[in-house]
């Protein structure tokens, strides 16, 4: 009985989304935000797709971060096809492990996803996790829709690609040389990753700031479901509005808004 309850709930919270056919769902963030016990957690993931991909459609597709930046420190290999992804929620494992799943090829940044238009977006991506033909670059091609699953301060990754668009002085892009599955090898991949510097007088609030300014500019609709919120919005709307926060103060990630980049390298 508790499970009917768990698939209504999610078919009346994406029932009152403003989603149009042929569309594709970015969706990321933390499913337990909505209070799941374990035992539920497989027949939640199941319906979120199932009614996700009945407002898309048959030509529509859905999209979730894979992303494994923790093979910066190890020297595992990655390979798309069974290297889990990292701290990306169990929604992306579920995507990612789905059979009708396809896999960008970045070795620290990709995404996985299933549907008609997916592959097209996947395929053969920039070196760069953040730049030009980057998964979140090309999402701007398709009438893309993000959904966030509890709060959006840490699933919001598409602050990435704007802080490189634009350019703040917290972040440089660094090279990367991953070891990746290629067939019956391995192969040593260049990726361009955008990261902070290292420093002890850099310090951020965790997206707070910016997630607060993109509440006030009416950025997201909120939809309760169980003891969470889903944010949604057209991912066009969420890049223009970060572009328009980042301009405005390209050190709001910062807690200290005045910090000089000069003070980074003082420690």
């Amino acid at each position: 009985m508790k499970f009917n309850k768990i698939e209504l709930e999610v078919k009346n919270a994406l029932s009152s989304l403003p989603i149009k056919k042929r569309g594709i769902l970015y969706i990321a963030g933390n499913i337990f935000n909505f209070g799941l016990k374990k035992n539920e957690v497989y027949f939640f993931c199941n319906n979120l797709l199932n009614y996700a991909q009945k407002k898309i459609g048959s030509s529509g597709g859905i999209i979730v971060p894979t992303a494994t930046l923790n093979l910066i420190k190890s020297k595992k290999i990655f390979d798309k096809k069974e290297t889990q992804s990292f701290t990306m929620g169990v929604f992306s494992e579920f995507i990612r492990k789905h059979k009708k799943s396809s896999r960008s090829d970045h070795p620290l940044w990709s995404f996985s996803g299933i549907g008609k238009n997916v592959k097209k977006v996947l395929h053969k991506v920039s070196y760069s996790a953040y730049g030009e033909e980057s998964v979140f670059d090309r999402l701007l091609n398709y009438k893309t829709y993000f959904i966030c699953l509890g709060e959006p301060n840490t699933a919001i990754g598409m602050i990435h690609y704007v802080e490189n668009l634009i350019g703040v002085p917290y972040r440089y892009n660094k090279e990367f040389y991953i070891k990746v599955k290629s067939k019956n090898s391995t192969i040593f991949k260049y990726t361009l990753l955008g990261v902070r510097f290292k420093s002890k007088n850099m310090i951020g609030d965790g997206n707070k700031e910016i997630t607060n300014q993109l509440k006030k500019m009416g950025t997201f609709k909120c939809v309760r479901l169980r003891k969470g919120v889903i944010y949604f919005c057209e991912y066009k709307k969420i890049i223009k509005n970060l572009k328009i926060i980042f301009r405005k103060n390209p050190r709001i990630w910062l807690k200290n808004k005045n910090q000089k980049q000069q003070t980074y390298f003082k420690d």
